[in-house]
């Protein structure tokens, strides 16, 4: 059903495909649930605020319904894309107070379950002490750990002057 939903959205037929994951969400299925949060996050510049309730004042995304979609998800499902997009909120959103230690958390549970982004991020977050105690080590464990993935794909390119300031000891460690 998603990629029959997928492809009327892809065909202009949007009201149609949002129609089949809003179904699909409420009989149980998460991915589409997932769909919906994504959709409701990024209305505004998919042109779907003229559908109902995907924009505040049909200029803005629905951010408050998007994030709500995510907390479910991550509640009732501990779903790993859903906490990315919560930390998403908490790290940097005009919308959303920033509470970078929420982020943090959001960042790590994402990580651990494989989302690349999230590595990248909760990396990021180590390397500053953003929310979490500042640990050169486990920075180079999450960049590292995106680095496998095709999102990042630098190796340790970009990350040298981190690598440099561990011990031989720490770095394998970090690995």
């Amino acid at each position: 059903m998603a990629s029959n939903a997928y492809d009327l959205f892809m065909s202009g037929e949007k009201q149609a495909a949002i129609d089949v994951w809003q179904e699909n969400s409420k009989n149980g299925d998460i991915d589409s649930k997932y769909v919906l949060g994504i959709l409701y996050n990024d209305s505004e510049p998919m042109g779907l605020c003229d559908i109902e309730d995907f924009c505040i004042n049909n200029s803005y995304s629905n951010y408050k319904k998007a994030k709500k979609i995510f907390e479910e998800l991550f509640i009732n499902h501990e779903d790993p894309r859903a906490a990315y997009a919560l930390g998403e909120y908490y790290d940097d959103h005009w919308i959303f107070r920033r509470n970078y230690k929420k982020a943090a958390k959001y960042y790590l549970f994402a990580a651990e379950r494989g989302v690349p982004e999230a590595q990248y991020n909760i990396g990021s977050m180590y390397e500053r002490g953003d929310g979490i105690k500042k640990d050169i080590i486990q920075a180079v464990r999450w960049y590292s750990q995106c680095n496998k993935s095709s999102l990042c794909r630098a190796g340790e390119l970009g990350i040298e002057d981190l690598i440099v300031a561990l011990s031989e000891d720490e770095l394998l460690l970090a690995k």
